[in-house]
């Protein structure tokens, strides 16, 4: 049997939300447009590999905490 001294990461339900959410929670730097825009293009802007973008039964849930990750590392050319 093999052990591993890494912990996985605790996610609960605080961590997730919805586009609506987090535009309201962020309404400073995001609108809901910019959000559900985000979330239709995740494959082309790295969001869906970055472990960000939750799809469960056809409804799109957002992981905050990766999504900041991503976010953070987005520069302009």
């Amino acid at each position: 049997m093999t052990t591993s001294t890494e912990e996985t990461p605790q996610i609960n339900f605080d961590d997730i939300c919805t586009a609506k959410t987090l535009a309201f929670e962020n309404q400073k730097i995001l609108t809901e447009q910019q959000v559900n825009w985000l979330l239709k293009t995740r494959n082309k802007n790295g969001l869906a590999s970055a472990g960000a973008v939750l799809k469960i039964s056809n409804k799109l849930y957002i992981h905050k905490t990766k999504f900041f990750e991503w976010f953070m590392t987005q520069k302009a050319a």
